[in-house]
């Protein structure tokens, strides 16, 4: 494929019984290719290099095959820009001819093109780290550009839906019985002896589930029933432990995978079982009750929105600056409001440097707080924008409160696009916490990216 060139498709020269060459007219002004055109190459490169030599990837020219740089980061930067999965990456790298231009590789007859699993690998060994750290880049060409206004910072909380449903007790411990059973199962295949005993376990742990919704009535018999169901996974728990210590010595990389998997609910059990108890004697739910054993960071966050008052994930501080940029941070469930805005000011100035301070602050009345405002304005930001609660008086003029309120609209609209289903920031499909921390901030790159694709192609328009 080449740029600026195009031919009759069974007329190239490169044709053959087994396929042809063709080339293929490429527009020099298409959106991709004005903004490969803007983005810092040689600042991605360092970035991403530096977090694949940190995971382990042969960077640095060792024996062994090594990791092709100079494919990997543009096919990156485009799977961020394009919102796709591993396996549908694959198949437009394979079918778009603009992609191949993107990635450098239009001019070569058989581009090395890797499947899905290298492309997998390459993305998820960034981190979560490494893509904030991409985003920082991109807002900071934003800046250069003349999109961005880092003058204005705006900021609000919202939660990350996960996709799990309805947490209740028998629900979440019929999760462990299930894990353990697959790890126990896959044991088995390996050759380990004396598993039946501990399976048997497993199975009477899901058939007790079950009963709290099937035969239980009145809400005593319903609690009987539950304390059963934790004396049998605790039961379950004893018999799993003698495993983990004999595995602990094991060279096999799978008996190590499945030690750790029981290792990790070994521990999510602990205070799960300590919280349920507590349910079951003070008829009050715990703070910061586990609701997924998979997922043992996730937790129920009290929104109060009409139709639906608490949501299932994460928390997130999501930070809009003027123009319509986003950054954003993953924060503690339920964190006390009153401290966002200095933690928004502080993701800032990762970004822009220590010194850099927004001239004008905006956050709703959750943020109210005059210890908040205090420091802020101490910080150096001239207009401190936090809608006061009740009767308290406001501290900006009158002149700034419209640009506040239409700062605060446009805010929670970026919210509303960042969990639309091209950007996915609501029930990621990934399921190891590893890759589900980047969820977030790969929505929120690739809201920036293609927001600065559109902004330079109204600028040559």
């Amino acid at each position: 494929m080449e740029e600026h060139d195009d031919c009759t498709s069974g007329v190239c020269p490169g044709a053959s019984e087994h396929g042809e060459t063709v080339s293929l007219y490429v527009d020099y002004n298409h959106p991709l290719l004005q903004l490969k055109r803007a983005l810092p190459w040689e600042a991605l490169f360092e970035v991403m290099t530096r977090h694949w030599r940190r995971a382990g990837k042969n960077t640095d020219g060792r024996p062994g095959l090594a990791w092709d740089v100079t494919l990997y980061v543009p096919l990156v930067v485009l799977m961020l820009v394009k919102n796709l999965n591993a396996r549908d990456m694959e198949s437009y790298l394979a079918e778009n001819v603009v992609a191949r231009v993107f990635i450098g590789r239009q001019d070569a007859p058989r581009p090395q093109i890797r499947d899905h699993s290298n492309v997998a690998r390459a993305y998820t060994a960034l981190g979560k780290d490494g893509v904030e750290e991409i985003n920082a880049l991109i807002l900071r060409v934003a800046q250069v550009w003349g999109f961005a206004e880092a003058r204005i910072l705006s900021a609000d909380t919202t939660a990350q839906e996960l996709p799990m449903g309805y947490p209740n007790e028998p629900g979440i411990l019929r999760g462990l019985a299930q894990r353990v059973g697959r790890t126990l199962t896959q044991l088995k295949t390996r050759g380990i002896q004396g598993l039946d005993y501990a399976l048997d376990q497993v199975q009477t742990v899901l058939r007790s589930v079950k009963e709290p919704h099937l035969f239980t009535k009145g809400r005593e018999e319903k609690r009987e029933v539950l304390t059963r169901i934790l004396t049998e996974v605790g039961e379950l728990v004893a018999q799993t432990r003698p495993l983990v210590e004999a595995l602990e010595t094991s060279s096999d990389q799978v008996m190590q995978s499945a030690r750790s998997r029981l290792v990790a609910m070994h521990e999510v059990i602990k205070p799960l079982m300590r919280q349920i108890v507590h349910w079951l004697t003070t008829g009050k739910v715990a703070a910061n009750k586990i609701i997924h054993v998979g997922i043992p960071q996730a937790r129920a966050i009290v929104r109060n929105k009409a139709g639906k008052k608490t949501e299932f994930g994460l928390g997130y501080l999501i930070s809009r600056l003027g123009g319509g940029y986003v950054f954003g941070t993953l924060i503690a469930a339920n964190a006390d409001e009153r401290q966002m805005p200095l933690k928004a000011l502080s993701g800032y100035r990762e970004i822009f440097g220590q010194e850099a301070t927004p001239e004008l602050f905006v956050y709703d009345r959750g943020g109210d707080s005059t210890l908040t405002c205090q420091k802020l304005a101490l910080e150096g930001v001239k207009d401190v924008g936090i809608q006061p609660r009740g009767k308290r008086p406001w501290s900006v003029a009158e002149a700034v409160r419209d640009q506040i309120r239409s700062e605060r609209g446009q805010t929670e609209g970026v919210i509303g696009t960042l969990k639309s289903d091209r950007y996915k920031f609501n029930k990621p499909k990934e399921r190891l916490w590893q890759t589900l921390e980047m969820a977030g901030p790969r929505s929120i790159v690739s809201f920036n990216l293609n927001k600065l694709m559109r902004d330079l192609v109204e600028l040559t328009k």
